[in-house]
Formats: structure tokens, sequence, C-alpha cells
């Protein structure tokens, strides 16, 4: 019996992952001669559209659009403790450099932009226009064949048909009406729980609320799309417990208020007490844990960057400082301490401590240079120059989350798998909202995956609807 259906393929999410699978899942029906319906499901409007990809500056792991960093597989693998999946991370290093192709098909440029890392282990290449640029570009490209955006729409409810695959789909529009959409295919593209406090505080735990997004994108991040599979069965993947963290100024409205320099001055705490070495690494290799430890670790979950007037000297420290709010400034490190609510005397004797256990040797912005500060606790391993040049300057740092871990497991097409590793017939998930990292995050990977495994979805959905004749109207 044939089933009168609303939209052969539903994607929710116009960010990366699903403007990427709409777009993919267009040119594949095109290619097949298939008429099929496609729509994206949006919760924002037009001008929020996006979720976090609408922020992002979208850096990637990449050497060059064909290749991968050095050490790509590698690096994922031992950031996770190996808990990652091989086949998943292979496979995107694999379709990297042709998916970014195709996404530079559509009229996405790719260039080595000055970032926030002043000092990097890897290299990163952008899209020109950041992320923004990839959801209208692709998006654009998808509208032109034929998919339907529909804004101010939430999916809430999946369905499942007698054999198991997914048939239905419930989403609520603005005004709180909620409509039933005959389907056949779902693929959940709507990022992870970071805009969600009720999944923050069961997953991250105590406090999580106080964690605010890196963008105001990740506020639209709710969680509906992992709840709805798991509730079919889906399984879990990555580390629900953690999410990627970032060091950023607190009286920022910015996206992504990054502060990134803070490897040439000091971190200290509201007690003025150092807490961390400050030069451990490359900036891309350690802000992820300076941050995570200032939420969990810290007093009022807040740190401070003290540093004096040579920061200026620094070429391009603007880059490293994303925050469009002025310095806290003081004539003397006394004077900043009063103004940072800080005991002055703790404040004065760290930064004379620190001062006195600088050792000699010449300062290397743009590299790690091994000039130390030791006999003090804890040491510092790179870039250690004395603060003694005032006005001093500090800025107030807090933990920001990135994205969450924990999502759904797929498989290397996309599929949502269950908790039997089957893949459940019509289900597909993309981006954020899947689970992959654990531990360390690999940087300029997760725009990424998305584009990769949001084509990949795309593609294999039309397959999937080609084989199941049911499905057509």
């Amino acid at each position: 019996m044939t089933r009168e259906i609303d939209y052969d393929i539903a994607i929710i999410g116009c960010g990366a992952a699903g403007t990427a699978a709409a777009l993919a899942a267009a040119e594949k029906a095109k290619e097949q001669d298939h008429q099929l319906k496609i729509a994206i499901i949006e919760r924002a409007d037009f001008d929020n559209r996006g979720g976090n990809s609408r922020w992002t500056a979208a850096y990637m792991r990449m050497e060059n659009i064909d290749q991968p960093a050095p050490n790509f597989k590698e690096d994922m693998m031992a950031f996770s403790d190996n808990f990652s999946d091989r086949q998943y991370i292979e496979t995107l290093y694999d379709q990297a450099g042709p998916t970014l192709r195709w996404v530079e098909s559509k009229g996405v440029g790719f260039d080595y932009l000055p970032t926030m890392f002043l000092t990097s282990a890897k290299p990163r290449l952008l899209p020109v226009g950041g992320g923004r640029a990839l959801i209208d570009t692709l998006s654009l490209r998808a509208r032109a064949l034929g998919v339907e955006i529909i804004y101010e729409a939430t999916a809430w409810n999946l369905s499942l048909d007698e054999e198991g695959a997914v048939d239905g789909l419930k989403i609520r529009i603005k005004g709180g009406s909620s409509i039933d959409l005959s389907v056949s295919t779902v693929i959940l593209a709507s990022g992870g729980f970071q805009g969600s406090q009720e999944m923050m505080a069961q997953y991250i735990g105590r406090d999580a609320h106080k964690i605010p997004p890196v963008a105001e994108g990740g506020l639209f991040n709710k969680g509906e799309g992992i709840r709805m599979a798991m509730q079919l069965g889906a399984k879990g993947s990555g580390q629900w417990d953690a999410f990627h963290a970032e060091p950023v100024d607190p009286r920022s409205k910015r996206e992504e208020a990054g502060v990134m320099t803070y490897p040439y001055a000091i971190l200290v705490d509201q007690n003025g007490n150092r807490f961390v070495d400050e030069g451990a690494s490359t900036i891309d290799e350690q802000y992820e844990a300076v941050a995570r430890k200032i939420f969990y670790e810290l007093p009022n979950h807040i740190a401070y960057m003290i540093t004096d007037q040579k920061l200026y000297d620094i070429p391009n420290y603007e880059e490293a400082l994303q925050t469009e709010q002025p310095p806290v400034t003081g004539e003397t490190i006394e004077e900043l301490a009063e103004k940072l609510d800080i005991p002055a005397e703790t404040l004065a004797k760290t930064v004379s401590e620190f001062n006195a256990a600088v050792q000699p040797g010449e300062f290397l912005w743009n590299k790690k240079d091994g000039k130390k500060a030791v006999g003090i606790e804890p040491p510092k391993s790179n870039w250690s120059v004395p603060i003694d040049q005032g006005p001093y300057i500090a800025y107030p740092i807090i933990c920001c989350n990135v994205f969450t871990n924990g999502g759904l497991a797929t498989d290397i097409h996309g599929r949502v798998l269950s908790n039997d590793n089957e893949a459940i017939p019509g289900l597909y998930a993309a981006g954020e909202m899947t689970g992959l990292y654990y531990g360390k995050y690999p940087g300029g990977t997760s725009v990424l995956r998305g584009l990769v495994f949001g084509k990949r979805s795309g593609e294999h959905a039309v397959e999937y609807i080609s084989s199941n004749v049911k499905s057509y109207s």
C-alpha cells in the first residue's frame, strides 16, 4: 500500500551539518532523477538560524584543503584515550579533503586567515566568512534545488512504523501548535544540549547552569534531537559529563570572546594566587584544560589574567583578545587588585615572587621559547617575562561551553545506531549532536566532521529511500 508522505527527508537543524545534508541529498536525488520532498526544520528565525555554526570561525585541522594535518587520526585517538570510534575517524580523515572541495565548488573560499592562536601546534584552515558563509552558501544552493526551510519550528517527537522504521515527526511551531508530519527519513543535526539547563545539570553536574555557551546560537541547542532518538532506543556515545571549553571574558557580549593572551602573562584566582603553568604548551593545545580548571577548581569559577604594558609589544596580540571590553588597569599592582576585588597583599606577593623566578633567555612570542620561571609553584615553562611595566592590566576569564561531548552513536554513513549496534531504519544524525569526543578535544575537527557526515548522511538517506519503495507517495 502506498503511503502519503509530507517529506521524504526531514532535516532537523540549519547549521553546517544540516545544510550539508540537505544539499547533498538534493544533489543525489537529482542525479538519480528522483523527485524527493526535502525540508529543513529550524528552531530559530531566519536571522538567527544555524545554531553554533552561525557564529563560529570554523577552524579546520587541515594542512591544506586536500590534506588533514599531520597525525590527524593518531591525535584524535590519543586525545580520547582510544575511546573514540576509529572507523569514524578514519572516514573523517579520508573524506575531509573531498568534502571541502565539494563545499568550495559551491562558492565557499578557504584560506589561512589570522586566528586567535598566536602559537599553534597544528595548522588551521578557515572558510572565508566563517560558519555563516557555510550555512548561507549551502542553504542557498539547497533552496535552488527545491529544499524547503521551515523556520521557528521545533521537532520534539519521532515515531516508527510496525517494522521499526522512522515514519513520523512531530514539530511545534511558533505559537505552540504541534503538527504531525509523515516522513520517510529524518536527519538529526540540531546540535548538543548546552542550551538546556536541565540536561547540563543531568550530565555535566553541579553549577553547570553557570557555564554560558560560547555564542548565543548555543542557546538554541536544547537537546531534543538527542532525546527523541534515545527514546527510540538509540545508543549514546561520547563523554557525556564533558564539554569543549574555552576561556572567555565574562563582560563581553561578543560570540567566542576568547582571552588567549594569558601564556604571556600570569593567571590568578580570586584570592590572588597562581594555579596553573600558563606556558605549558602552545595556546591551541592547552586552553581547554585551563578553561575547565577555572570552572571546576577555582572560587566563583573565575580567573584573572595579570600582565603589563609589554603585552602591547606582541605582534597581532589583538587577534588573541577577542573581547571588545577594555582591560582593567591600575598604576600599581595594589590598585589593580583593589579594582578586581583581590587581596592586594597577596597579588603583590604573587607578582613579586613570579618576577624573581623568571629566568634569563630570549622571549619569542610565536613559538615555545623555553623562557621559564622556576622555584615557584606552579612553575611556568615558556614565555616568562617580569610584570613590572605599569600601568598594569587585567582581564577576567571564565569558562564557556563551545559544545557538549555526549550525543548519539552513528556509523560511517551517519545512520543512528541502537544499543545493539544496529542502524535504526530511516534515522540519521550528524554534527555536534553525535557523540565522538572524550578527554581532550582535537581542535579544528568539529565543523569539519559536521560537513563530512552531514554530506554522507544526506547521500545515504537518498539511497535508503531508493531501496524502500514504500516511502514514495
